[in-house]
């Protein structure tokens, strides 16, 4: 009998240690995944994007560290605009680039095996011909045989082209002068072209600049801009859990906007440096959603058919365009947003 209750009190003792000791085999176990999580190193990449305001989901993911805290160490790489900042990530100089549809298109019209991960940003009043009043230019059928500048190979040509044609103007007859945005206040200023075909901020700019001597032709119903961000093809099969990281980070940034519309133009203004002032009156053009939609699609070959009319590419057939479309990274992480046809 007391061998019994020896055995019962041993017994009891064991159990109580081992529930004592549960909680602190718990918590050295969660310590030590934290410790494991913490030692892994950040996740090394470079993103191009355009300081033309039209990347702010972009600006908003890197100001406020939404990278740094998806495991990413996220190297900003600035351009002037979208078409350069595509031609970082061709060039291999940047894995991941933020681009209008136009450059997007004549990569895979040229061969490129470039893929588009998501649109973070769209408008149909970001493009616009701006043109000299007082040199006679009232209306769209005016600039007939007028000189015209315009970055070759953006959205702003593809608008520009869109526009004469639907105004009856055949594009042979404007003279077009290929220039950098940053040079076209002063070439219309001084009158060294009638009119130019560009984006904001210049377009904002050139308005306040001409006063009561310019004109500014809109065309919401010819053209809406998708703002995209792309990689390459074998950098998305690689590295396809970075790019859930980045597309997170970018939804983080949209409902930051969303949310907190003030602060985001303030945070933007500060990041790519542009008078916030500038920047208030562009922003109710843009709308900040990130999407992989049917409308992409339709813009792609819109587009292809007119670089096909212009012969301006290499390929000369239209492409399976969902070749160049990665949805599986955005279906990962937001299946709401994708609403392509396959």
């Amino acid at each position: 009998m007391l061998l019994l209750t020896y055995k019962k009190s041993l017994l009891f003792l064991r159990s109580t240690l081992l529930i004592l000791l549960i909680p602190s085999l718990l918590l050295s176990i969660t310590s030590c995944k934290k410790l494991n999580k913490s030692a892994d190193p950040p996740e090394k990449i470079t993103i191009a994007y355009s300081t033309a305001s039209n990347a702010i989901l972009m600006y908003i993911a890197f100001a406020k560290g939404y990278f740094a805290e998806e495991g990413l160490d996220a190297t900003p790489q600035p351009y002037p605009f979208g078409k350069l900042a595509l031609k970082a990530v061709l060039d291999g100089r940047a894995d991941l680039g933020t681009s209008a549809d136009t450059p997007l298109m004549f990569a895979v019209m040229n061969g490129q095996k470039i893929t588009t991960l998501a649109v973070i940003q769209t408008s149909n009043r970001d493009t616009a011909i701006v043109a000299r009043q007082d040199l006679g230019i009232a209306t769209p059928t005016d600039l007939n045989g007028k000189k015209i500048g315009v970055t070759l190979g953006t959205n702003a040509n593809f608008f520009m082209d869109a526009f004469l044609l639907d105004h009856g103007i055949d594009t042979d007859k404007v003279k077009t002068v290929d220039m950098k945005p940053d040079e076209m206040v002063a070439a219309l200023v001084e009158g060294r072209v009638d009119a130019v075909s560009s984006f904001n901020p210049t377009i904002t700019l050139l308005k306040k600049e001409l006063g009561n001597k310019g004109t500014v032709f809109f065309d919401e119903s010819i053209y809406t801009e998708n703002f995209c961000v792309a990689a390459m093809q074998d950098y998305v099969k690689k590295n396809p859990n970075t790019i859930k990281k980045v597309l997170r980070s970018l939804i983080r940034a949209e409902t930051f906007v969303q949310q907190n519309p003030e602060d985001a133009r303030r945070i933007v203004a500060e990041f790519i440096k542009m008078d916030k002032v500038l920047l208030d009156e562009i922003w109710p053009t843009f709308s900040t959603k990130i999407t992989l939609d049917q409308a992409l699609l339709v813009d792609f070959e819109d587009q292809t058919r007119w670089a096909l009319k212009q012969r301006s590419t290499s390929r000369k057939d239209m492409p399976n365009y969902l070749d160049f479309i990665y949805s599986d990274g955005l279906l990962a992480v937001k299946p709401s947003a994708v609403r392509i046809i396959r």
